[in-house]
């Protein structure tokens, strides 16, 4: 099932200036692996132009937590999409850090939005 964050704004400058994610993702169940895929973009510029930053596809092995880090400290704007496959007993949530690393905001699992499909990243 896929889900996005929709556009996320990060100010420019300031306190609140996001230097990167984290996405935590678990497999909460202890018999099936789950499979993932992660979808991040940049908005940037006058025209929120779309640049694709990563896309990660991986398996969580029953009760295992992988956390994957990305940068978005130019983004204007930014998106993470996800999907995951058949998993009933995965739990995904965004944290936006500063450059020290302080939680400036967190994205929970309930909060993001169901959509048809991933996003198509030109190779």
């Amino acid at each position: 099932m896929p889900f996005t964050t929709g556009a996320v704004y990060n100010p420019p400058t300031g306190s609140t200036h996001l230097d990167r994610i984290q996405i935590s993702c678990l497999n909460d169940s202890i018999v099936s692996p789950i499979n993932l895929t992660l979808q991040i973009f940049h908005f940037r510029g006058a025209s929120f132009t779309r640049v694709a930053v990563g896309e990660t596809l991986f398996q969580l092995n029953p009760q295992q937590l992988v956390v994957q880090t990305y940068s978005v400290t130019l983004a204007d704007y930014y998106e993470v999409q996800v999907n995951f496959y058949s998993a009933v007993n995965t739990i995904i949530n965004i944290f936006a850090l500063d450059a020290s690393g302080n939680i400036l905001d967190r994205i929970l699992q309930p909060e993001l939005t169901y959509f048809d499909r991933l996003s198509i990243i030109s190779t």
